[in-house]
């Protein structure tokens, strides 16, 4: 069963804080609907366990302190109250869920635990590391090549037979789903630009160096 409760807060605690707190949970407790006039399972251990083992806790604590070779006893004892007040506290939550009443479960004294929050970074698409374009072998037509990426994506292709400097010179030429493939109707006999990017669902990738070839 995963942790509803902040158990970890106690583990934290020092030896009288420990004490203190697991006495102030067993008296709400008391009070509480899931364990008020209630016949508690035995592998629970409640209110008046939790006590006890406060009572321990605060005992071998003050004997560790005198002689380091009780130690092992006062950590022993500390385990054993976490435990109690572990095992109580999921015992509050099958009752709550039993009860249909998730209301119990902020009212037996014991803070709920913080989830932490996953962040997924969506990467923008950079722009391609490797762009060539290459004669075919009809004329007319240039064989394209880009580096591969990762996830679902398009090439978008655009080619200038104009001024590469100037943004209206470049027209819409082709878009593709894969690293390699072929452009046909191409103006033969002309200087033309190319240039192309990645379009994927997490943005669109700048724009490549644009790369000069002489049609065929």
């Amino acid at each position: 069963m995963s942790e509803i409760f902040d158990i970890q807060s106690f583990k934290d605690l020092g030896d009288g804080d420990l004490a203190f707190q697991a006495e102030t949970l067993a008296d709400r407790m008391e009070g509480h609907e899931a364990f008020k006039d209630k016949a508690i399972p035995p592998c629970i251990p409640g209110p008046t366990q939790i006590r006890e083992n406060a009572q321990q806790v605060k005992q071998t604590s003050s004997a560790a302190r005198l002689d380091p070779s009780k130690e092992a006893e006062r950590r022993a004892a500390r385990k054993k109250m976490i435990q109690s007040i572990r095992f109580s506290c999921q015992y509050v939550v099958m009752y709550a869920d039993h009860t249909d009443n998730p209301g119990l479960l902020d009212t037996i004294g014991v803070d709920r635990a913080h989830r932490a929050i996953r962040h997924t970074t969506v990467k923008a698409p950079t722009s391609f590391y490797r762009f060539t374009v290459t004669h075919g072998k009809e004329s007319g037509t240039v064989k394209v090549h880009v580096s591969s990426w990762e996830g679902k994506g398009s090439v978008e292709l655009h080619v200038c037979y104009g001024n590469p400097g100037s943004e209206e010179s470049w027209q819409p030429s082709k878009i593709s789903h894969y690293c390699h493939f072929t452009v046909e109707g191409l103006e033969p006999a002309r200087r033309a630009y190319f240039r192309a990017r990645l379009l994927k669902d997490s943005g669109v990738a700048p724009w490549s160096e644009a790369v000069e070839l002489i049609i065929i």
